[in-house]
């Protein structure tokens, strides 16, 4: 096991400042955008004007310079009482599908709260959904219902629902806006159970929707979250590969803080027992501390549990730095277009089908039987119990981790983008098959048109910079599209979390402050919409660089992890 970044929340001291700006409600961008932005800030930052503060890269026609405002940083919204004084209401959005039917993984977890205990102070909610057939509890598949969770067990509060789709909007607001009126709090906290499919294929898999492909996409998430009206202390999603640069900034207004997972998850998922029952203990425990305790007992259980547990990682996020964050990514990114369209930079990390993989996966995607058996993973991974030869890979998500791709890309930018990340990840814990990982990712559609146009029309429906969204496009017909970058290098020097806490100055960082160059102004609040796509209709994924690595090669098994072995260096 490999602890990346284990330490209480930092202040942020050295970014805060008394000045600060409330951002409730208004987006990561402003809404009046300016079609004269881009050139009139590309002209300030070639002029003698501009201030880098000891941080310039070059760029265009002049020089590129990162700009930190300290209003960029928002106050956390959620102001705890203390002294175990707080009402706490946990709302668990619980969409059994196929992982209950065929195992009772949601009721499992059920069982892990009611072990928990019980408090005055905290109420759980938990609306059941999508399933077939639970397992457990007497609840009723035939349609969807809402229970209260205890020390006692589940209480049966709302029988009159019908069976709701756990993929629409109206669904996730209903059920937001109920719970806050029926368990007022002065700290909420909203959970998803399920499948997730990353910021383009989104979140759910309900077993009675006729369409198998149907989603909750992270658009129609904002709307949902719009409509409850509920602004919450975290939001969780204990579900596959949620944690991504885009789906923070999705949901940037709603949210202070968020939990969630760069790469495929157990079916395991959370470990729920511990955390509650700390929480039960002090409902005014602070989410700085009571995150870490989530984020310890997740991966701590997968290790544990060597039949149903694997490889796991799970960041907790802090949601006011975003606008920090997508800054220095979006720099990095536009600085260094030649060098990431070279390569394609999506993560190569293999995953058997024995986790919570969404079943329009396993149909869509084309499985290499050659690269099972020679990578050892058949062997290990499947038995009776898992009859389905398949694996799948972080690649197929066009998943980038941001603090490898900035390790790896050693430019101007790169610093800024490493701080930025380190002080947005709160904390990070991976299990030793995860080491590669680092907490959060962004995604760069290389060659394939189809998933470029659902991300397009999401990510315009989530009001992202257009600028940004046909930015995109570019990678559609990179010329590194089927040539993926070897992380292996980075990957054995990375030498954890605390080698970059203090690699760069924020203090030193000054803003342009002149609303003529709001760098923020790209947020379109009016662009609220359903959006229809393709799901999962993927290009066939190419496994040529597999074929090359594993043919005719040797395999080492060691503390849970598949090696490969050249003679001359590890490759994972």
């Amino acid at each position: 096991m490999k602890s990346f970044k284990k330490q209480t929340c930092k202040l942020l001291s050295i970014l805060l400042t008394t000045s600060m700006l409330a951002m409730s409600g208004c987006g990561l961008f402003d809404d009046d955008y300016d079609e004269d932005y881009d050139e009139r800030y590309e002209d300030y930052l070639s002029s003698d004007n501009s201030t880098s503060g000891g941080h310039s890269t070059a760029g265009g026609a002049g020089v590129n310079t990162t700009l930190y405002d300290s209003s960029a940083v928002r106050q956390h919204q959620v102001q705890l009482k203390g002294n175990n004084q707080d009402k706490v209401t946990i709302m668990l959005y619980m969409n059994g599908s196929n992982l209950e039917t065929d195992d009772g993984e949601a009721t499992t977890d059920l069982s892990e709260i009611i072990n928990a205990g019980s408090s005055d102070n905290v109420n759980v909610v938990v609306q059941t959904m999508g399933t077939k057939k639970w397992q457990n509890y007497s609840i009723n598949a035939n349609h969807s219902q809402r229970y209260e969770v205890s020390g006692s067990g589940l209480t049966l509060v709302d029988d009159s629902l019908g069976q709701l789709d756990c993929t629409v909007a109206s669904t996730l607001g209903d059920f937001i806006s109920w719970s806050a009126a029926n368990y007022p709090a002065d700290r909420y906290i909203l959970i998803f159970w399920n499948h997730g499919g990353g910021p383009v294929y989104g979140f759910g898999y309900d077993e009675w929707n006729s369409d198998s492909n149907a989603a909750l996409t992270i658009d129609e998430m904002q709307t949902a979250l719009k409509n409850g009206g509920v602004y919450f202390d975290f939001i969780g999603m204990d579900c596959c590969i949620m944690s991504s640069l885009e789906v923070c900034v999705a949901l940037y207004d709603y949210c202070d803080y968020t939990i969630l997972s760069e790469d495929f998850e157990s079916g395991l998922g959370w470990y729920y027992t511990d955390w509650m029952s700390k929480l039960y203990n002090n409902s005014s425990i602070p989410t700085t501390e009571l995150g870490q305790y989530i984020v310890d007992d997740m991966v701590s259980a997968n290790e544990r549990d060597t039949y149903a547990g694997d490889n796991s990682i799970l960041a907790l996020i802090d949601e006011s730095m975003m606008r920090v964050l997508w800054t220095a990514w979006t720099d990095f990114a536009y600085a260094n277009e030649a060098a990431l369209l070279d390569n394609n930079y999506s993560r190569v990390v293999i995953r058997a089908n024995n986790g919570r993989i969404h079943p329009a996966i396993q149909e869509k995607f084309p499985v290499d039987s050659a690269l099972v058996s020679r990578s050892g993973i058949k062997d290990y991974f499947y038995s009776d119990y898992y009859s389905d030869e398949e694996s799948y890979s972080l690649s197929q998500y066009y998943i980038t981790d941001i603090m490898s791709l900035a390790s790896t890309l050693d430019t101007a930018e790169s610093n800024a983008l490493r701080s930025a990340v380190n002080n947005t990840l709160l904390y990070v814990r991976a299990s030793a098959g995860d080491a590669g990982l680092t907490g959060i990712s962004i995604t760069l559609p290389y060659g394939d048109s189809t998933f470029y146009a659902d991300l397009r029309t999401i990510f315009n429906n989530c009001g992202f910079d257009s600028k940004y969204v046909d930015w995109l496009n570019k990678f559609v017909s990179a010329e590194g599209t089927s040539s993926y970058y070897d992380y292996s290098d980075w990957d054995d020097d990375w030498d954890g979390w605390d080698y970059y806490d203090d690699d760069y100055d924020w203090d030193t960082w000054d803003w342009f402050d002149d609303d003529s160059y709001d760098y923020w102004d790209d947020w379109n609040d009016d662009s609220w919409g359903s959006s229809f796509w393709d799901y999962w209709d993927y290009d066939d994924f190419d496994y040529d660089y597999y074929d090359s690595y594993y043919y005719d090669d040797d395999y080492y098994y060691y503390d849970d992890d598949y090696y490969y072995y050249d003679d001359d260096d590890w490759w994972y």
